[in-house]
């Protein structure tokens, strides 16, 4: 369970430097993030093969995936000017996915494993 906490934990990193104007040091932890988000989406997708969850969770895993990889290539070097405010809006977006994520790996689902005899 740890593991699947990580994404989420560094893309609060990131908005929380951005917001204290540590630009570089959120676009370090927004690409820290991606690979663990990829993780992330890989590990729901191993749920839904298993039977253990339905296939909501893969899927807004991968749309948060998705939003950093958006947020990232917002955040382009070649961009003048600072960070965009749509760059920071799918940050919080992305969190929020990850939050409902997370509560859906918490929460039992209605698709259980068999019980052996």
């Amino acid at each position: 369970m740890p593991r699947r906490l990580v994404p989420a934990v560094l893309v609060l990193s990131a908005l929380l430097s951005d917001v204290g104007g540590a630009h570089g040091l959120a676009l370090a932890f927004l690409l820290c993030a991606i690979p663990a988000a990829f993780v992330l989406v890989l590990d729901c997708y191993g749920d839904v093969l298993e039977g253990r969850s339905g296939a909501v969770r893969p899927a807004l895993a991968g749309l948060s995936l998705a939003l950093l990889v958006l947020s990232a290539a917002l955040r382009s070097p070649a961009v003048l000017g600072g960070v965009p405010t749509l760059a920071e809006s799918v940050l919080v977006l992305a969190l929020l996915l990850y939050s409902v994520v997370l509560l859906g790996g918490l929460l039992p689902g209605t698709r259980g494993v068999p019980e052996s005899a």
